[in-house]
C-alpha cells in the first residue's frame, strides 16, 4: 500500500501517484476526480485532502489500470468505462467465457482484462460528463484497445486545459508498448488508430497531456505528438496495408457527384448526403469512420482497423462528415439519417448522431423492426444498440425530406432486409443500392464506367437471406427506373449507360443457374430454398424472471412445393412445457405463429428450438433461441 505521501502535485490541482499505472487526482471544491484505478491498493489510504465525493475515470480495461475499479464501486465510487467496454467490466466471467484460449489468431489483448465485476456507467463518446463540478469531455483516442478514450477537463485551479491520455502517448515520440496494437494475428491495426488518435491530440492544442503510463507532459504537446506520428509511420513503413491506412488519415471532406449530392471519403461504407436549399442535410447511411474514394489499393479500401471480430469491445464509431459539413457548406448537424440496411457498416453511427445532435432516423418497413430491436434477432452484422426509428417507410410510396422526393422498393440479394432508395437530384435520376452490387474489370480489378468489361463480384451472404430470384428481381427494378447515377455502399458513383443494365440481366440469369446446378433445388424436391432458412424466432434473446413463460413468434417456411398445413412446436431441455400450434402456408411459402415455453428453472442463455412438422414428417428443429431465466442480466 503506498503512503500518504506517495501522492505527487502535477499541477496546483492535480496530483499523481505511481502505482501498476499513474493514478491521478483532480481537486476540486465539488469533490475529487481519480483517473484509472491500477490494482486498487491506495484506496485504502485516500489523503484526507482529496474531497468527497469520488468519482473514478478508467480510460480502458487493462487490468494495470483497472484491477481497483470493482473495489472502488463496492466503496461507492462512481465509476465511468468506455461504453463499448462496458460488458468486460461487468462480467468479467462471462467475457473469459466467450473468448477462444485454443487456436488463437485474434492476438487482440482482452487477455488483460479484469477479472472481477465491476459496477460501472457509460463514459459514452463525445459526451459531457458532469461530476463534482467538472465539465469532462470523453473523447475517442483507440489505439491499445479499440474503444480506448481519454479524458479533457479544465482544471478548477490552475485553469489548464488537460487531457488524461491513458496510453495514447507514454513520452515524445513513444508508446508504453506496442504489442496491443497488433489486434489480429500479424497486423499492426492499432498502430492506424493511435496515429490517428494522434492527430486528434494535435488538433485540440492541450496545455498537458497526462498518460497513465510515463511521464506527464506540460510542454511542447504537439511536439511529442508529431514524434509519436513519425514513429508509428516507420514502423509501420513494412507493412502496405497499414502504411497505406495512416497514408489518407486526414482532413474530412465530402466529394461533389451533383450540385446538391455528395459523397463521403471518410465513412467505411458510404455514405453519401443531400444538401438542401434550406441549408440542411441528410445522409443515406452512417456507420464506421473510414477513408474511400481516394483509398491507396494497399489499403483495400478500409481505413478503419477494428479486428475481424465482431464483438463489440472491437468496434467503435468515431464522427465523419460533421468536420465537412460545417467547413464546406455551415451545417452544424444532420438532419437526417435514410437507412439502406441494418448491417453494422451502414447504421452503427445512428445513435450517436441521435444522441449528439438530435438526428432523426428514417428507415424502411422492412428494415426498421431489426434496427429498433437488434436483441430479438441474429442475422449477419447487427449492430446491438437500438436506433429510435423516428420515421417508418412505407415500400413502394413517395415520401420527401425538403425539396427531395423519395421512392422505396424492397432488394433482396445482399440481404433480404433491404431496400432501393430512388430520388431526383440536379436533373439526375439517382437509385442506392446498398451493398447489392460489387462490380470488377474482368481481371479482378477496380473499373469505373467501362460495363462491357465488368463482372459482378459474388457480394450475397446466404444467411442475410438469399432467394433464386433476387438479383434477377433487381435487374428488372432497375431498368423500370433507369438510374443516371447508381450509389452503392463501397464504391464510387456508377454512371449507367445500356451496358451498365445488360450486365445487372446478365448476372440475375447467371445467379439462379448457378445456384441451381450446384444445390439440390428442383421444383419437385422438398428444400427450404437458397439460404436454407427452416425458420427463425422472434425474439431471439430473451431475458425473463423467474416462473413466467417464455413468449415468442416463430416464422417458419413451407419445404414443399404445395400448400401444407405446418405444424411447429416449442422445445426446449428436460423439464421445459412448450406449446405446439399449426399453421398454413402456400408451397414455399412463409408463416407465423405465437407460442410459449415455459422453463423449469434459472438458466443463462439456454437454446430453445422450433421443431417442424408436416403430417408426420418431421424436419427437425429449424430455428433456435437463448434464453436467460433470473439474473441480472441476459
Amino acid at each position: 500500500m503506498p503512503g500518504l505521501d506517495a501522492w505527487q502535485p502535477v499541477l496546483a490541482d492535480v496530483e499523481m501517484l505511481s502505482e501498476s499505472c499513474n493514478v491521478y487526482a483532480v481537486k476540486s471544491p465539488g469533490g475529487t476526480i481519480f483517473v484509472n484505478a491500477g490494482t486498487g491498493g491506495w484506496l485504502d489510504a485516500i489523503p484526507e485532502r482529496f474531497l468527497p465525493p469520488f468519482v473514478l475515470l478508467c480510460t480502458h480495461y487493462f487490468r494495470d489500470h483497472a484491477a481497483g475499479a470493482a473495489k472502488a464501486a463496492r466503496m461507492g465510487m462512481t465509476v465511468f468505462a468506455p461504453e463499448g467496454e462496458l460488458p468486460i467490466f461487468a462480467d468479467p466471467v462471462q467475457h473469459f467465457r466467450e473468448r477462444q484460449s485454443f487456436i488463437i489468431y485474434d492476438n487482440i489483448w482482452d487477455h488483460f482484462a479484469p477479472i472481477e465485476p465491476a459496477e460501472v456507467q457509460a463514459a459514452r463518446d463525445y459526451d459531457t460528463l458532469h461530476a463534482n463540478g467538472l465539465n469532462i469531455h470523453v473523447v475517442p483516442l483507440p489505439g491499445v484497445t479499440p474503444n480506448h478514450c481519454g479524458y479533457a477537463l479544465t482544471t478548477p485551479l490552475s485553469r489548464r486545459e488537460v487531457m488524461f491520455c491513458g496510453e495514447a502517448i507514454h513520452s515524445p515520440g513513444r508508446m508504453a508498448r506496442i504489442a496491443p496494437l497488433q489486434y489480429d494475428y500479424n497486423d499492426l491495426g492499432g498502430a492506424v488508430n493511435a496515429y490517428f488518435s494522434a492527430s486528434d491530440l494535435r488538433a485540440r492544442r492541450i496545455e498537458a497531456l497526462l498518460p497513465s503510463l510515463g511521464t506527464p507532459m506540460l510542454q511542447d504537446i504537439d511536439g511529442a505528438l508529431a514524434s509519436l506520428q513519425e514513429s508509428l509511420t516507420r514502423l509501420c513503413a513494412g507493412r502496405p496495408h497499414e502504411k497505406a491506412l495512416i497514408g489518407v488519415i486526414g482532413e474530412d471532406r465530402l466529394e461533389p457527384v451533383t450540385d446538391h449530392v455528395f459523397m463521403s471519403t471518410r465513412s467505411e461504407a458510404f455514405s453519401w448526403y443531400l444538401i438542401s436549399e434550406s441549408g440542411k442535410a441528410l445522409a443515406i447511411d452512417y456507420g464506421y469512420r473510414g477513408a474511400f474514394g481516394s483509398v491507396p489499393p494497399a489499403a483495400g479500401g478500409k481505413v478503419w482497423h477494428w479486428p475481424a471480430n465482431g464483438n463489440r469491445a472491437r468496434r467503435r464509431v468515431l464522427m465523419h462528415g460533421i468536420e465537412a459539413l460545417r467547413r464546406q457548406f455551415g451545417i452544424d448537424h444532420i438532419d437526417v439519417v435514410l437507412i439502406s440496411h441494418f448491417h453494422d457498416d451502414h447504421v452503427a453511427g445512428v445513435p450517436m448522431l441521435q444522441r449528439v445532435f438530435g438526428t432523426k432516423c428514417w428507415a424502411p418497413e422492412n428494415v426498421a423492426e431489426l434496427l429498433a430491436q437488434p436483441e430479438a434477432h441474429a442475422f449477419p452484422c447487427d449492430w446491438p444498440q437500438p436506433i429510435r426509428i423516428d420515421r417508418r417507410l412505407p415500400l413502394d410510396q413517395a415520401f420527401t425530406w425538403e425539396e427531395f422526393s423519395f421512392r422505396l422498393r424492397p432488394m433482396t440479394g445482399h440481404t433480404r432486409f433491404s431496400a432501393a432508395i430512388a430520388f431526383d437530384a440536379d436533373g439526375k435520376r439517382f437509385v442506392h443500392t446498398g451493398d447489392q452490387f460489387f462490380l470488377t474489370d474482368r481481371d479482378g480489378g477496380r473499373i469505373d464506367g467501362d460495363w462491357a468489361n465488368a463482372q459482378m463480384m459474388q457480394n450475397h451472404v446466404y444467411r442475410n437471406g438469399a432467394f433464386l430470384e433476387s438479383y434477377a428481381e433487381t435487374a428488372a427494378l432497375m431498368r423500370e427506373w433507369r438510374p443516371d447515377i447508381v450509389l452503392s455502399g463501397h464504391r464510387p458513383p456508377m454512371r449507367t449507360d445500356e451496358a451498365f443494365f445488360a450486365l445487372l440481366d446478365d448476372w440475375g440469369r447467371q445467379f439462379a443457374d448457378l445456384h441451381r446446378g450446384a444445390m439440390a433445388l428442383g421444383d419437385d424436391a422438398e428444400h427450404f430454398g437458397l439460404d436454407s432458412w427452416g425458420g427463425w424466432i422472434w425474439p431471439y434473446r430473451v431475458h425473463a424472471r423467474e416462473g413466467e413463460p417464455v413468449k415468442v413468434r416463430v416464422m417458419v417456411r413451407n419445404p414443399v412445393p404445395s400448400k401444407a398445413r405446418l405444424t411447429v412446436r416449442l422445445v426446449g431441455p428436460r423439464g421445459w412445457r412448450g406449446e405446439t400450434a399449426t399453421v398454413d402456408a402456400v408451397p414455399r411459402g412463409e408463416a407465423s405463429c405465437d407460442l410459449s415455453i415455459v422453463p423449469d428453472g434459472p438458466c443463462r442463455r439456454q437454446p430453445i428450438a422450433a421443431e417442424l412438422l408436416i403430417g408426420d414428417r418431421t424436419f427437425g428443429q429449424v430455428a433456435e433461441a437463448l434464453v436467460t431465466v433470473g439474473g441480472l442480466a441476459f
